[in-house]
């Protein structure tokens, strides 16, 4: 028998027995043939440890079932289930610190990614505007040649086309 097996039927007779104190070492010889006084007093300490039981002030080994230890048995049947549901409770509880964590990181991850995808189209569109304002400087400067070539060609020619005629008419 193992020492969890011993603790689930140690508690188990403390809570059929509830009547007055009785020690662990003579129930664990008489009722399941076990004397190993180390192992009793193990599950002793952890029955006092755990607030399962109450000892009384003349026999370190002499126990009596209290509240807490009969909610063990009428919630969860035996010591080893009740260990059993507290492991899982805590699985639970270390999975629900771990998952808000993963999902924050994965938040920050989107975040950035979005960030850098963002910052690098704006670099693009920027340097695009950079582009065609350079472009349309460029244009303006040949459209102004062009307009002064322009004033050139149609401002000369008609006064001296003009001031000619106006010589051959008189």
């Amino acid at each position: 028998m193992n020492r969890t097996e011993l603790f689930d039927k140690l508690l188990n007779h403390r809570y059929e027995n509830q009547k007055g104190f009785c020690s662990l070492l003579d129930i664990s010889e008489t009722e399941f043939g076990i004397k190993d006084r180390i192992l009793i007093e193990s599950i002793l300490e952890e029955m006092l440890e755990r607030d399962l039981v109450k000892q009384t002030n003349y026999d370190q080994f002499s126990v009596m079932i209290n509240y807490n230890g009969k909610q063990v048995i009428e919630n969860y049947g035996s010591y080893s289930s009740f260990l059993e549901s507290e492991k899982v409770s805590q699985k639970k509880a270390q999975r629900s610190k771990i998952t808000p964590d993963v999902i924050k990181i994965g938040i920050a991850i989107i975040f950035g990614i979005s960030t850098a995808i963002l910052g690098w189209l704006n670099y693009i569109d920027n340097n695009k505007i950079e582009n065609q304002k350079t472009e349309i400087k460029e244009l303006n400067k040949k459209i102004e040649s062009l307009e002064s070539e322009l004033k050139k060609r149609t401002t000369t020619p008609y006064k001296k086309n003009a001031v000619d005629s106006a010589k051959t008419k008189g």
